[in-house]
């Protein structure tokens, strides 16, 4: 069997505060937060407008990537980024 010592090496996670902390912040805060405000924005839109939202993820990501971390995008992942904002015009017409 599994002596206390080894368990407790394995298991010290569970008992630290921080982890929890951390745990439940990203849980709690970003997770249920986004969830919570994408259903009540798609009260009041229609499904393909939320659709066409919910698609623009990776273009915003990039965007906060960028501006935020200075990181910089591929050119491959420019022109997906574009043609995701050129579908999205498209389906809004």
């Amino acid at each position: 069997g599994m002596s206390s010592s080894s368990s407790s090496n394995t298991m010290g996670w569970t008992t630290h505060p921080v982890a929890w902390g951390a745990l439940c912040y990203s849980a709690l805060g970003p997770g249920v937060l986004a969830d919570v405000l994408q259903q009540q924005g798609q009260k009041h839109v229609s499904a393909s407008e939320a659709n066409v939202i919910l698609s623009m993820e990776p273009v915003f990501t990039a965007l906060c990537a960028t501006l935020l971390l200075k990181e910089v995008t591929t050119l491959p992942e420019t022109i997906g980024g574009g043609l995701i904002l050129l579908a999205a015009l498209v389906a809004t017409r």
